[in-house]
């Protein structure tokens, strides 16, 4: 499908224009976004570049909109994650309009070819994000035809403040459930030797852990071919080695937390799962005080994380940390007949 420029064109203020986006501009909207990102939510040029190279979308389309001397002034892209396309159709779009030019029609103008884009390719649905310190953005939703069904939770924890001493050393609960903790900084030198070997039985156990997460959309039945797996989860700066904490029982993976340290001084979790049969013994407890111990050695001052609403098990521990929510984020879907 072409997307018809012209007619978004036609409904712009003159002073601004639109195009497809280009590989040479994924750095220049990575800093468009994070000029409104959350502390979670911002993402450092180089590490968005990595994402799309090591897990290209083909069907992803993204619609810059510029002002006269260049500068961008809206975004709005659609695509179905690639290798993480949901098994129920649903595809997700974004919209971020700089609030100079907010009420002019914008976004309703990048919403259509967006639209028809998933359309088109047989989406069976839009899903959108909408912060809960930006409910202009929920009144557009609605506006749009869109309507609410989930929420995720962004908290943070003051890492400096923390009192560990209020709780069991992380070591011993594992001790108690029979496990080891290890960080994958030890491990990649414990396991040097077969470290491809480890990866591989690493990764069905954490996809089949994550997969009973509530989520907005379902996850795929199976994880990324291993090649790409392990440049997304294993290499490069997508996870912090000292901070991403794993569960062994006899030298075998049973949960672990997965921490990434941003370039904006910020640590984020970016998954803590336990597997079923070991669940209620304290080990996401104990995962998350070994990856706290570990940060504030480093002199890492904010650590954030992300629940879906429906997990009361993890949002519990992480109020017994003293993690801090922010104003729920709520999830909209547009379904297409």
């Amino acid at each position: 499908m072409t997307t018809d420029l012209a007619a978004v064109a036609k409904r712009l203020p003159p002073e601004l224009h639109v195009r497809a986006s280009a590989d040479a501009d994924i750095e220049r909207v990575a800093e468009f976004q994070n000029r409104w990102a959350t502390p979670s939510s911002w993402m450092s040029p180089a590490l968005e570049r990595r994402a799309h190279e090591v897990s290209p979308e083909p069907n992803r389309l993204t619609l810059i909109i510029e002002g006269r001397s260049g500068e961008i002034q809206a975004v709005g892209s659609t695509g179905n994650g690639g290798l993480f396309a949901s098994p129920d159709g649903s595809w997700r779009v974004r919209l971020r309009v700089a609030p100079e030019w907010r009420r002019r029609g914008i976004a309703r103008s990048l919403l259509e070819p967006l639209d028809d884009h998933a359309r088109t390719n047989q989406a069976k649905r839009l899903v959108a994000a909408v912060r809960g310190d930006e409910p202009e953005g929920g009144r557009f939703a609605e506006a749009v035809g869109f309507r609410a069904y989930h929420e995720r939770i962004d908290a943070y924890i003051d890492v400096p403040s923390f009192d560990a001493s209020a709780f069991d050393d992380p070591d011993e609960i594992a001790r108690r459930a029979g496990v080891r903790l290890a960080t994958y900084a030890d491990l990649l030198k414990e396991r040097a030797a077969d470290l491809e070997a480890f990866q591989r039985e690493l990764l069905p156990v954490i996809w089949a852990i994550a997969r009973d997460v509530p989520s907005p959309t379902p996850m795929p039945d199976q994880p990324p071919p291993f090649e790409i797996a392990k440049r997304m989860f294993f290499e490069g700066p997508g996870q912090d080695p000292p901070s991403t904490v794993y569960a062994l029982r006899d030298g075998h993976p049973v949960a672990m937390t997965a921490t990434v340290v941003k370039e904006n001084g910020a640590a984020y979790t970016n998954f803590t799962g336990v597997a079923r049969e070991e669940r209620g013994k304290g080990l996401a407890l104990a995962l998350k005080l070994r990856a706290l111990r570990e940060l504030r050695a480093r002199g890492v001052k904010l650590f954030g994380t992300t629940n879906d609403e429906q997990n009361a098990a993890m949002r519990g521990i992480n109020r017994k940390l003293g993690y801090v929510p922010d104003p729920p984020t709520t999830m909209y879907e547009k379904r297409f007949s």
